[in-house]
């Protein structure tokens, strides 16, 4: 069996593993809904999960996968996790709970066949991609504060007008 075909054998079960890990970055009472909710609008958070998962894993794994795919993919599941309450740590430190999955599941195997180079390149992969999420994540907070701020803004300026009528009284005259 060669590296390609050991990663095919082992997706399911290394995708189902990371998005429980995944879950398990969440509050105890909101992991039970991820799991047993399946619906894509009622549980957006679970789908988003399940299809980075799926995408990150094809990429790691060296798939024929579009970029644009992989960029769309994880472009949603981490502003997802960047307007949550989540450290910046928290938020992309996930992708990094793919690699004891990834040296548990694949590495012995692609070492016993002699493939340990196929096995880093996977880790550069994954790495390089954990690199994008950071500048998504970046760009999706940056848009974030740039919105409170307006929002902050917005606010203060209506005070103000407020402010300025009962100044003026009621009948707009002093």
């Amino acid at each position: 069996m060669n590296a390609q075909e050991i990663f095919r054998s082992r997706k399911n079960d290394v995708v189902r593993l990371w998005t429980e890990a995944v879950y398990s970055t969440y509050p105890f009472e909101t992991t039970g809904f991820l799991r047993t909710k399946q619906d894509a609008f009622g549980n957006p958070v679970a789908n988003m999960t399940k299809e980075a998962a799926g995408t990150l894993y094809d990429a790691v794994a060296g798939e024929e996968v579009e970029v644009a795919t992989v960029k769309n993919a994880l472009e949603r599941f981490v502003k997802l996790r960047a307007v949550q309450t989540f450290t910046p740590s928290q938020g992309l430190g996930v992708f990094y709970l793919m690699k004891p999955l990834l040296r548990e599941r694949i590495l012995p195997e692609l070492a016993e066949q002699g493939e340990l180079d196929a096995y880093l390149t996977a880790e550069s992969r994954l790495d390089s991609l954990a690199l994008l999420a950071f500048d998504i994540y970046t760009a999706a907070r940056e848009t974030l504060a740039e919105s409170r701020i307006k929002e902050i803004r917005n606010q203060y300026a209506q005070l103000a007008r407020w402010a300025q009528t009962l100044e003026e009284g009621p009948s707009g005259a002093r």
